[in-house]
């Protein structure tokens, strides 16, 4: 099922924990993409709105990490459809880096271990490398805002006009509660404070993050009060 959000752009509804935006209007793109697990939804979802994949240009990933694009290289490989990502995260989605290693707690590493066929980690080649400040001809035109923290090459997606933020994972929405990036996926904690203050100088009235419910009014706002209260890591440390 795909839900209206805003306007053209849409959400995936039912994916395995990874939020997947569908955007429309000025060219078919997706926003991050899931688990692998995640396709046959993206494929429903598309044909909600009477699309197919073949009809997509571009697959933007707010980062590298698997859970945002499982399904790339399939997608890449059957239709053709283009992938984009900041150019500090390209080398690890290609495997001219070896992916980023993690300590997390056991019983989740033994639930990954035993689904390995599911989350294994899919290399693709990438089309598109986005900078800082790169402007996209998507929905009404996004701005690609390099926030790296929770991974090298860690992007927001801005949408000024309408007051529109793709947040990745540097700022989620987890149980109804505004979180910045999992501590323990984020080698970077002082990149990713440095990320997040830089969401202060944004006026955004909805957010779209990688994980949890979209934020579709006064997001900026809610934001900055939780930051005020001392609720989002790592700018509460000490």
């Amino acid at each position: 099922m795909t839900r209206r959000l805003v306007d053209d752009i849409y959400m995936v509804e039912g994916t395995f924990g990874s939020n997947v935006y569908i955007l429309g209007g000025n060219g078919l793109a997706l926003v991050d993409a899931g688990f692998p697990i995640d396709l046959p939804r993206i494929y429903s979802g598309l044909r909600d709105l009477g699309a197919r994949a073949r009809d997509l240009e571009l697959v933007i990933a707010t980062h590298y990490h698997g859970d945002h694009v499982g399904p790339v290289a399939g997608l890449r490989r059957r239709h053709g459809v283009r992938a984009a990502i900041h150019e500090e995260d390209a080398p690890f989605a290609t495997g001219e880096r070896p992916i980023e290693r993690f300590e997390v707690e056991t019983s989740r590493l033994i639930f990954y271990m035993a689904l390995w066929p599911l989350f294994r980690y899919r290399c693709f080649p990438v089309d598109v490398y986005l900078e800082e400040g790169e402007e996209l001809d998507l929905a009404d035109g996004l701005t690609v805002l390099h926030t790296p923290g929770h991974s090298r090459g860690s992007i927001c997606l801005y949408q000024s006009r309408r007051g529109i933020l793709f947040s990745g994972d540097l700022l989620r929405n987890e149980k109804g509660v505004l979180e910045g990036p999992p501590p323990q996926f984020t080698p970077a904690p002082e990149a990713a404070a440095a990320s997040l203050e830089r969401l202060l100088e944004l006026d955004f009235e909805v957010l779209l993050p990688g994980h949890g419910e979209p934020v579709l009014e006064g997001a900026s706002k809610r934001f900055k009060v939780a930051l005020k209260r001392g609720e989002i890591w790592p700018l509460n440390r000490g």
